[in-house]
């Protein structure tokens, strides 16, 4: 079974964070990646699994996948509110 899709992106977005102590501060990342994504009915509720494709060589028996673009910007405290 896949990852839960969310925890697939918090992954992505962890991965670009510069290490403690380097002096480095990412203010915005853009990922773009192909992404198998299922969804399916648990407990009564809709979930979506996503993770990187089984392979990366096009079959014609395998998920469909799809392109999936993430931008993430650093924002202040309160914004958006």
């Amino acid at each position: 079974m896949r990852p839960l899709l969310a925890e697939t992106l918090i992954a992505l977005v962890e991965a670009v964070r510069a290490p403690s102590g380097s002096g480095i501060v990412v203010t915005e990342a853009e990922i773009e990646l192909p992404l198998e994504v299922t969804s399916a009915v648990h407990h009564g509720k809709l979930v979506f699994f996503g993770g990187p494709p089984h392979t990366r060589w096009v079959s014609g028996v395998l998920p469909p996948v799809h392109l999936g673009k993430l931008r993430v910007e650093l924002a202040e405290a309160g914004c958006g509110e």
